[in-house]
C-alpha cells in the first residue's frame, strides 16, 4: 500500500531584519484585504510569506519584497478581485518553492482551502527555464487567454523589470527582447479583447513600453562604453 505524502511543515518565524523591509507593504495588502473581505488573499499573503521565507533577490532584497510588489500594483491599478490578488502573490512558489510543495500546488487546494482558479492561474505562469523562442510563443498564448493570469504576469514584468541592473548585459538584452517579443503584444492583445480591464492593460503596456524602451537606451549606451574602453587599451610593443 502506498504511504501517504504528508505536506513539509513550514516555518512560522520570520527574520526581522527582512520583515523590516517589506513591512509596509505587508501591511498595506493585509488591510486592504480586510476591508475587502478578501479571505483568500489574506490566506496567500501569510502563505506566501511562509514559503519564500529565506529567499533573497539578486538585488539582495527578500524575495517576498517580489510577490508584495506585484500584488500592490494591482491594487494600486484598481484590481480588488480576490482569486487575481491571492495568484499574484503566490505566483512564483512553482518555480521557487517546489521542495516545499510536494504535491505541486494541489496544498493550496486541499490544505488552505483555497481556489482551484488560483492553482490553475499559478500553473499558468509557471515557467521552465531555457525556452526557446517557439515555447515562449506557446506559454504567453495560453497566459493571453486568461485576462487575470495576464494582469498578473504584466505586474511582474513590470517590477522585474525595473532591477535589471542586476543582469548580466546578456540577460539584460534578452529580458528586453522578450518583452518587446511576447509582453507588450500580450498587452496590447488584452487591451482590445478583456474590456472590463482595458484601462489596467493599457496602463501596464505604456509603462512596460516606457521602461523597457529606457533600458534599452541604457544598455546600449554601457555596452557602447564598455567597447571603446576595451579598444582604447594601447598595443604593447
Amino acid at each position: 500500500m502506498q504511504k501517504e505524502q504528508k505536506n513539509i511543515k513550514l516555518n512560522d518565524h520570520f527574520n526581522e531584519k527582512d520583515t523590516e523591509k517589506y513591512i509596509k507593504s505587508y501591511m498595506f495588502i493585509k488591510g486592504f484585504a480586510v476591508a475587502k473581505n478578501l479571505n483568500q488573499t489574506l490566506i496567500s499573503l501569510s502563505l506566501a510569506r511562509r514559503l519564500h521565507e529565506g529567499q533573497y533577490r539578486k538585488d539582495g532584497l527578500p524575495y517576498f519584497v517580489h510577490p508584495l510588489k506585484v500584488c500592490s500594483t494591482l491594487i494600486n491599478y484598481g484590481i480588488d478581485d480576490d482569486t487575481i490578488l491571492s495568484a499574484a502573490l503566490l505566483h512564483d512558489i512553482l518555480e521557487d518553492c517546489s521542495d516545499k510543495l510536494p504535491l505541486k500546488g494541489q496544498e493550496l487546494i486541499t490544505e488552505y482551502h483555497l481556489s482551484p482558479d488560483i492553482l490553475d492561474i499559478i500553473l499558468l505562469l509557471t515557467k521552465k527555464s531555457g525556452l526557446n523562442d517557439y515555447e515562449l510563443s506557446i506559454y504567453f498564448q495560453k497566459i493571453e487567454k486568461n485576462s487575470r493570469a495576464a494582469l498578473i504576469k504584466l505586474s511582474d514584468r513590470l517590477h522585474n523589470s525595473t532591477n535589471l541592473y542586476t543582469f548580466s548585459f546578456e540577460r539584460m538584452r534578452k529580458y528586453i527582447k522578450e518583452t518587446d517579443d511576447f509582453i507588450i503584444p500580450l498587452a496590447s492583445y488584452c487591451t482590445n479583447y478583456y474590456p472590463q480591464y482595458t484601462n489596467e492593460f493599457a496602463i501596464f503596456k505604456a509603462n512596460i513600453t516606457s521602461l523597457n524602451t529606457s533600458m534599452r537606451i541604457m544598455l546600449d549606451k554601457l555596452e557602447s562604453h564598455q567597447d571603446v574602453k576595451g579598444n582604447s587599451t594601447p598595443n604593447t610593443p
